[in-house]
Protein backbone atom coordinates (compact mmCIF):
# COMPACT_ATOMS: atom_id res chain seq x y z
CA UNK A 1 0.00 0.00 0.00
CA UNK A 2 3.08 2.61 0.89
CA UNK A 3 5.04 1.83 -2.11
CA UNK A 4 1.64 2.55 -4.62
CA UNK A 5 0.85 5.70 -3.08
CA UNK A 6 3.72 6.90 -2.97
CA UNK A 7 4.09 5.88 -6.75
CA UNK A 8 0.46 7.75 -7.08
CA UNK A 9 0.88 10.54 -4.75
CA UNK A 10 -2.50 8.93 -3.12
CA UNK A 11 -2.61 9.75 0.54
CA UNK A 12 -1.37 7.03 2.84
CA UNK A 13 -3.78 7.45 5.31
CA UNK A 14 -7.21 7.42 2.61
CA UNK A 15 -5.92 3.95 1.52
CA UNK A 16 -5.43 2.79 4.65
CA UNK A 17 -9.03 3.30 5.75
CA UNK A 18 -10.33 2.38 2.66
CA UNK A 19 -8.32 -1.42 3.03
CA UNK A 20 -10.19 -1.53 6.51
CA UNK A 21 -13.84 -2.84 4.50
CA UNK A 22 -12.58 -5.17 1.82
CA UNK A 23 -9.79 -6.49 4.32
CA UNK A 24 -12.95 -7.42 6.65
CA UNK A 25 -14.72 -8.93 3.77
CA UNK A 26 -11.88 -11.22 2.52
CA UNK A 27 -11.61 -12.38 6.30
CA UNK A 28 -14.92 -13.18 5.76
CA UNK A 29 -15.26 -14.76 2.28
CA UNK A 30 -12.33 -17.33 3.93
CA UNK A 31 -13.85 -18.31 7.13
CA UNK A 32 -17.06 -18.92 5.18
CA UNK A 33 -15.37 -21.39 2.57
CA UNK A 34 -13.53 -23.04 5.43
CA UNK A 35 -16.80 -23.03 7.31
CA UNK A 36 -18.31 -25.22 4.03
CA UNK A 37 -15.22 -27.82 3.91
CA UNK A 38 -15.43 -28.05 7.60
CA UNK A 39 -18.84 -29.38 7.67
CA UNK A 40 -18.59 -31.49 4.09
CA UNK A 41 -15.50 -33.10 5.35
CA UNK A 42 -16.58 -32.87 9.17
CA UNK A 43 -13.13 -31.85 10.81
CA UNK A 44 -12.02 -32.07 14.32
CA UNK A 45 -13.72 -29.52 16.23
CA UNK A 46 -12.98 -28.81 19.78
CA UNK A 47 -14.54 -30.09 22.52
CA UNK A 48 -15.22 -26.99 24.19
CA UNK A 49 -18.77 -25.42 22.80
CA UNK A 50 -18.93 -22.18 21.40
CA UNK A 51 -20.04 -19.62 24.45
CA UNK A 52 -19.98 -15.53 24.58
CA UNK A 53 -18.10 -15.84 27.41
CA UNK A 54 -14.73 -18.13 25.95
CA UNK A 55 -15.23 -15.59 23.35
CA UNK A 56 -14.93 -12.70 25.40
CA UNK A 57 -12.17 -14.35 27.19
CA UNK A 58 -9.86 -15.50 23.92
CA UNK A 59 -10.43 -11.47 22.83
CA UNK A 60 -9.39 -10.58 25.93
CA UNK A 61 -6.07 -12.79 25.93
CA UNK A 62 -5.20 -11.60 21.75
CA UNK A 63 -6.37 -7.80 22.66
CA UNK A 64 -2.51 -6.53 22.80
CA UNK A 65 -1.75 -8.62 19.62
CA UNK A 66 -5.06 -7.34 17.92
CA UNK A 67 -3.72 -3.29 18.83
CA UNK A 68 -0.60 -4.00 16.66
CA UNK A 69 -2.32 -3.31 13.56
CA UNK A 70 -4.46 -0.57 15.23
CA UNK A 71 -1.27 1.48 16.42
CA UNK A 72 -0.17 1.05 12.93
CA UNK A 73 -3.26 2.43 11.00
CA UNK A 74 -4.59 4.79 13.63
CA UNK A 75 -0.88 6.62 14.00
CA UNK A 76 -1.15 7.19 10.48
CA UNK A 77 -4.88 7.72 10.17
CA UNK A 78 -4.70 9.90 13.03
CA UNK A 79 -1.90 11.70 12.15
CA UNK A 80 -0.18 11.63 14.85
CA UNK A 81 2.63 9.83 13.16
CA UNK A 82 4.29 9.31 9.58
CA UNK A 83 4.34 6.46 7.69
CA UNK A 84 8.05 5.72 9.13
CA UNK A 85 7.59 6.86 12.54
CA UNK A 86 4.46 4.38 12.54
CA UNK A 87 6.42 1.36 11.02
CA UNK A 88 9.10 2.20 13.83
CA UNK A 89 5.97 2.64 17.00
CA UNK A 90 4.98 -1.12 15.56
CA UNK A 91 7.41 -2.76 15.84
CA UNK A 92 8.76 -1.59 19.35
CA UNK A 93 5.09 -2.46 20.11
CA UNK A 94 5.15 -5.82 18.70
CA UNK A 95 8.63 -6.18 20.36
CA UNK A 96 7.35 -5.39 23.78
CA UNK A 97 4.07 -7.65 22.89
CA UNK A 98 5.81 -10.82 22.03
CA UNK A 99 8.70 -10.49 24.73
CA UNK A 100 7.25 -9.03 27.87
CA UNK A 101 3.05 -9.74 27.29
CA UNK A 102 2.84 -13.21 26.13
CA UNK A 103 6.66 -14.07 26.62
CA UNK A 104 6.45 -16.10 23.50
CA UNK A 105 10.11 -14.32 22.32
CA UNK A 106 13.55 -14.80 23.85
CA UNK A 107 16.41 -11.73 23.42
CA UNK A 108 17.89 -14.91 21.72
CA UNK A 109 15.77 -14.65 19.39
CA UNK A 110 15.58 -11.17 18.22
CA UNK A 111 18.93 -11.64 16.28
CA UNK A 112 17.84 -14.19 14.12
CA UNK A 113 14.38 -11.93 13.41
CA UNK A 114 16.26 -8.83 12.98
CA UNK A 115 18.54 -10.43 10.10
CA UNK A 116 15.06 -11.65 8.43
CA UNK A 117 14.04 -8.01 8.84
CA UNK A 118 16.97 -6.85 6.99
CA UNK A 119 16.91 -9.86 4.19
CA UNK A 120 13.11 -8.94 3.66
CA UNK A 121 13.67 -5.28 3.74
CA UNK A 122 16.77 -5.96 0.62
CA UNK A 123 14.57 -8.12 -1.31
CA UNK A 124 11.97 -5.26 -1.68
CA UNK A 125 14.37 -2.49 -2.08
CA UNK A 126 16.03 -4.22 -5.09
CA UNK A 127 12.97 -5.08 -6.35
CA UNK A 128 12.38 -1.09 -6.26
CA UNK A 129 15.62 -0.31 -7.63
CA UNK A 130 15.11 -3.13 -10.74
CA UNK A 131 11.58 -1.68 -11.28
CA UNK A 132 12.81 1.79 -12.73
CA UNK A 133 14.84 0.61 -15.90
CA UNK A 134 11.89 -2.32 -16.12
CA UNK A 135 9.45 0.52 -16.65
CA UNK A 136 11.78 2.72 -18.43
CA UNK A 137 11.98 -0.15 -20.90
CA UNK A 138 8.34 -0.85 -21.38
CA UNK A 139 7.97 2.34 -22.15
CA UNK A 140 10.41 2.59 -24.51
CA UNK A 141 8.51 -0.10 -26.27
CA UNK A 142 5.18 1.36 -26.06
CA UNK A 143 3.76 -1.69 -24.04
CA UNK A 144 2.74 0.89 -21.05
CA UNK A 145 1.27 2.76 -23.56
CA UNK A 146 -0.37 -0.02 -25.63
CA UNK A 147 -1.92 -1.45 -22.48
CA UNK A 148 -3.14 2.05 -21.62
CA UNK A 149 -4.77 2.36 -25.30
CA UNK A 150 -6.77 -0.69 -24.97
CA UNK A 151 -8.31 -0.71 -21.48
CA UNK A 152 -9.48 2.70 -22.21
CA UNK A 153 -11.07 1.39 -25.57
CA UNK A 154 -12.85 -0.68 -23.62
CA UNK A 155 -14.44 2.14 -20.98
CA UNK A 156 -17.20 2.75 -22.87
CA UNK A 157 -18.57 -0.60 -21.38
CA UNK A 158 -18.06 -0.24 -17.88
CA UNK A 159 -18.91 -3.78 -17.36
CA UNK A 160 -16.33 -4.98 -20.09
CA UNK A 161 -13.61 -2.41 -18.97
CA UNK A 162 -14.48 -3.99 -15.10
CA UNK A 163 -13.99 -7.82 -16.80
CA UNK A 164 -11.01 -6.60 -19.00
CA UNK A 165 -9.17 -5.29 -15.82
CA UNK A 166 -9.94 -8.18 -13.32
CA UNK A 167 -8.84 -10.62 -16.26
CA UNK A 168 -5.55 -8.34 -17.02
CA UNK A 169 -4.80 -8.49 -12.97
CA UNK A 170 -5.42 -12.10 -12.29
CA UNK A 171 -3.13 -13.14 -15.48
CA UNK A 172 -0.46 -10.72 -14.39
CA UNK A 173 -0.72 -12.71 -11.01
CA UNK A 174 -0.23 -15.64 -12.01
CA UNK A 175 3.11 -15.45 -14.07
CA UNK A 176 4.92 -12.59 -12.36
CA UNK A 177 5.38 -11.65 -8.05
CA UNK A 178 2.84 -9.68 -6.57
CA UNK A 179 5.27 -7.12 -5.50
CA UNK A 180 6.61 -6.39 -8.87
CA UNK A 181 3.04 -6.12 -10.36
CA UNK A 182 2.19 -4.02 -8.08
CA UNK A 183 5.64 -1.32 -8.17
CA UNK A 184 5.89 -1.74 -12.08
CA UNK A 185 1.77 -2.23 -13.63
CA UNK A 186 -0.11 -0.74 -10.58
CA UNK A 187 0.77 3.20 -11.37
CA UNK A 188 -0.37 2.62 -14.77
CA UNK A 189 -3.92 0.52 -13.74
CA UNK A 190 -4.55 3.11 -11.15
CA UNK A 191 -4.33 5.81 -13.73
CA UNK A 192 -6.24 4.25 -16.70
CA UNK A 193 -9.35 3.00 -13.98
CA UNK A 194 -8.87 7.19 -12.55
CA UNK A 195 -9.31 8.30 -16.42
CA UNK A 196 -12.21 5.94 -16.82
CA UNK A 197 -14.21 7.50 -13.59
CA UNK A 198 -13.17 5.23 -10.64
CA UNK A 199 -12.01 7.01 -7.60
CA UNK A 200 -7.81 6.84 -7.48
CA UNK A 201 -8.58 5.21 -3.81
CA UNK A 202 -10.61 2.60 -5.11
CA UNK A 203 -8.67 1.59 -8.26
CA UNK A 204 -5.90 1.37 -6.18
CA UNK A 205 -7.07 -0.63 -3.18
CA UNK A 206 -8.25 -2.93 -6.21
CA UNK A 207 -5.30 -3.50 -7.96
CA UNK A 208 -3.39 -4.29 -4.04
CA UNK A 209 -6.25 -7.05 -3.77
CA UNK A 210 -6.33 -7.76 -6.88
CA UNK A 211 -2.30 -8.74 -6.95
CA UNK A 212 -2.04 -9.74 -3.54
CA UNK A 213 -4.46 -12.17 -4.73
CA UNK A 214 -1.99 -13.32 -7.27
CA UNK A 215 0.44 -14.42 -4.71
CA UNK A 216 -1.89 -17.37 -3.99
CA UNK A 217 -2.25 -18.27 -7.54
CA UNK A 218 -0.49 -20.67 -9.29
CA UNK A 219 2.48 -21.48 -10.95
CA UNK A 220 4.40 -18.16 -9.53
CA UNK A 221 2.31 -17.49 -6.33
CA UNK A 222 5.05 -16.99 -3.90
CA UNK A 223 1.91 -17.57 -0.83
CA UNK A 224 1.30 -20.80 -3.19
CA UNK A 225 4.35 -22.30 -3.03
CA UNK A 226 4.88 -21.71 0.93
CA UNK A 227 1.62 -22.89 2.36
CA UNK A 228 2.03 -26.40 0.37
CA UNK A 229 5.72 -26.21 1.92
CA UNK A 230 4.78 -25.96 5.29
CA UNK A 231 1.59 -28.23 5.01
CA UNK A 232 3.86 -30.79 3.38
CA UNK A 233 1.22 -31.23 0.80
CA UNK A 234 1.74 -31.64 -3.03
CA UNK A 235 1.11 -28.62 -5.27
CA UNK A 236 -1.28 -30.15 -7.46
CA UNK A 237 -3.46 -30.82 -4.84
CA UNK A 238 -2.72 -27.23 -3.47
CA UNK A 239 -3.85 -25.71 -6.52
CA UNK A 240 -7.50 -28.10 -6.81
CA UNK A 241 -8.25 -26.94 -3.40
CA UNK A 242 -7.34 -23.03 -3.92
CA UNK A 243 -10.26 -23.06 -7.16
CA UNK A 244 -13.33 -22.28 -4.73
CA UNK A 245 -11.16 -19.38 -2.49
CA UNK A 246 -10.16 -17.86 -5.94
CA UNK A 247 -13.29 -17.51 -7.28
CA UNK A 248 -14.81 -16.03 -3.74
CA UNK A 249 -11.92 -13.66 -4.10
CA UNK A 250 -12.35 -12.47 -7.24
CA UNK A 251 -16.10 -12.34 -7.11
CA UNK A 252 -15.36 -10.12 -4.09
CA UNK A 253 -12.79 -8.47 -6.30
CA UNK A 254 -15.72 -7.70 -8.58
CA UNK A 255 -18.06 -6.58 -6.03
CA UNK A 256 -15.17 -3.90 -4.68
CA UNK A 257 -14.97 -2.61 -8.71
CA UNK A 258 -19.10 -2.14 -8.73
CA UNK A 259 -19.90 -0.82 -4.94
CA UNK A 260 -17.48 2.30 -4.41
CA UNK A 261 -18.97 2.73 -0.93
CA UNK A 262 -17.12 -0.27 0.46
CA UNK A 263 -13.92 1.41 -0.28
CA UNK A 264 -14.89 5.05 -0.20
CA UNK A 265 -17.20 5.09 2.63
CA UNK A 266 -14.07 5.76 5.41
CA UNK A 267 -11.73 7.76 3.49
CA UNK A 268 -15.10 10.17 2.99
CA UNK A 269 -15.58 10.54 7.17
CA UNK A 270 -12.10 10.95 7.32
CA UNK A 271 -12.13 13.85 4.96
Amino acid sequence: MIVLANATEISVASLFAAGIIPGLLIGAVIMLINHYFAVKYDFERSDEKFSVRRAGRELYRSSFALLIPVVLVGSVMGGVASVVEAGAITAVVALFTGVFVYRTIKWKDCAGAFRRAFRNSAMVFIIIAASGPFSWLLTSLGAIGDLENWLMSLADSPLLFILAIMLFIFLLGMVMDSAVNIIVVGPVLVNVMAQAGFPEVQAAVVVIVGFLIGSVTPPVGVAYFTSATIAQVRLEKVAVALVPYLAGLFLLLFFILVIPELTMFLPGIMS
